[in-house]
């Protein structure tokens, strides 16, 4: 996919949900993002037009990790038991952002058939899964 089909993409993906598109242009990097918050939820939208032109990457921040305790142990624990337990096609998978040490929450989506529409849909459902997460109460099945 070239990147104007992400910008149309993210174009009509910003019209509904009701916020102003960006002005899309690949980075240093070779990465052309942006973000918007939802429901209290970061949401980033990564293209990498070089590497992976046929997808986009869906980050969903969780915020920090607590101190090393037992608690902590035990969430790390849950995140990784919930990794192994959503499998299907392109599933969610919780990480750790090695810059901010924050929690992660990401998706690989296709250009397949993309739509503007599907794209909210995935967004709704991530979102779902961080609020679950930040009020401990993970369900997966």
């Amino acid at each position: 996919m070239a990147v104007a089909s992400f910008e149309n993409l993210c174009a009509d993906f910003c019209e509904i949900v009701g916020v102003s598109a960006p002005t899309l242009k690949e980075d240093l990097l070779g990465r052309v993002a942006f973000h918007v918050t939802l429901r209290g939820t970061t949401v980033n939208l990564v293209h990498l037009p070089r590497a992976c032109p046929d997808h986009i990457f869906v980050l969903f921040e969780l915020g920090p990790i607590g101190p090393d305790s037992a608690e902590t142990s035990l969430d790390l624990q849950l995140l990784l038991e919930a990794n192994f337990s959503l499998l299907k096609l392109n599933p969610p998978v919780f990480s750790r952002n090695p810059d901010t040490g924050d929690l992660v929450l990401q998706y690989v989506y296709s250009f397949f058939d993309a739509s503007a529409h599907d794209l909210r849909e995935l967004i709704d459902d991530g979102i779902d899964l961080v609020v679950q997460w930040r009020e401990r109460d993970l369900q997966f099945a």
